[in-house]
């Protein structure tokens, strides 16, 4: 193992298993670390988190509901006075499809299978102080970027977060410059946040306009509660003295009330989509800081136009598989 200090780190372990629990204290304290918390629930941890600011947080991915991997996606979307970038580490008895895909939408850094060895922590530490992935921001995730290659379209930005973790075991840790890379690194984030929500609240209200104008589609309501949501998100991370912020709440006004309009007769058809349909389109022009409508507009629909295909294709492709298997049901 490389020669690292770990001295100086504090390290939080959530887990509902007291045995789990035990032996991750005895394997980092063999490492050196001297600061470590172990809580049963991640109900317990946002007090640690704030009061002790770890550097590392070790979390039972098989908690119910998954308590441990929605506590990860709030602490990534900063969604508390916590350092957002402190390296997590999910732990799970069962990497099921399901939990995988549960665990690459949360923002962790890696997971560790149970039960595991020493040398499986170190290397999970040792990975994360010499090759930490840099962060990539979307509509509905913040985390450790996952392609293994870019897609095509627009490019997504990288953020290479602030690592407290690799700072304090190599001797530069700083608590002043710590503080500030970490406000930084939030402030960055957060702008491309509100972009990617102010794209996402055009992109689900276009989607759910055509079926919101027919009635009870039930695909349209969900996107249209859905962009509700992501309109919240995005007001919250404006702040009150933002040049955007009194615009940005003319056409939040508009939306909210819309969809307040849609909860109160969801069965009806919905009238006047088109003050609804302009103000997200407005709202998606104004976090992107762009004052041609028609481009974002065309943007918009194609999005949506290849969002529609690949639902068609889905459903072309569930219904052959289905045909195929009633063809190949023996004869009675």
């Amino acid at each position: 193992m490389p020669d690292y200090d770990f001295r100086s780190t504090a390290v939080v372990i959530v887990d509902r298993e007291s045995n789990t629990r035990r032996l991750l204290r005895g394997i980092l304290a063999r490492m050196g670390v001297d600061k470590i918390l172990d809580f049963a629930s991640a109900a317990d941890a946002p007090a640690a988190l704030i009061a002790v600011q770890p550097d590392l947080l070790f979390i039972d991915a098989d908690a119910p509901d998954p308590e441990g991997l929605k506590f990860v996606q709030g602490l990534r979307h900063a969604q508390a006075p916590h350092n957002p970038f402190i390296g997590v580490i999910a732990t799970t008895w069962q990497p099921t499809q399901p939990l995988l895909m549960r665990f690459n939408a949360t923002g962790a850094d890696d997971m560790m299978v149970k039960p595991f060895s020493a040398k499986q922590v170190q290397d999970r530490l040792i990975n994360l102080i010499e090759a930490r992935k840099s962060f990539v921001v979307t509509a509905d995730y913040i985390g450790p970027d996952r392609r293994r290659q870019p897609r095509e379209g627009i490019q997504i930005p990288l953020f290479e977060v602030p690592n407290t973790l690799r700072q304090k075991a190599m001797g530069m840790f700083d608590r002043n410059k710590a503080a500030d890379a970490i406000a930084n690194a939030h402030d960055a984030i957060n702008v491309q946040k509100i972009v990617r929500s102010g794209f996402q609240v055009a992109f689900l209200i276009d989607f759910a306009c055509p079926g919101l104008s027919a009635g009870a589609d039930r695909m349209a309501a969900d996107h249209l509660i859905r962009s509700g949501t992501a309109l919240d998100d995005l007001m919250r991370r404006l702040k009150p003295d933002a040049d955007l912020r009194g615009q940005a709440e003319t056409y939040a006004a508009t939306i909210r009330a819309t969809i307040e309009q849609f909860k109160a007769a969801p069965d009806l058809p919905l009238g006047g989509v088109q003050p609804l349909r302009a103000a997200a389109i407005g709202i998606a022009a104004l976090t992107s800081r762009r004052a041609d409508l028609s481009l974002v507009e065309n943007e918009v629909r194609g999005a949506v136009t290849a969002y529609r295909n690949r639902l068609a294709q889905l459903a072309q492709a569930k219904q052959q598989a289905a045909a195929e298997k009633e063809e190949d049901k023996p004869a009675d």
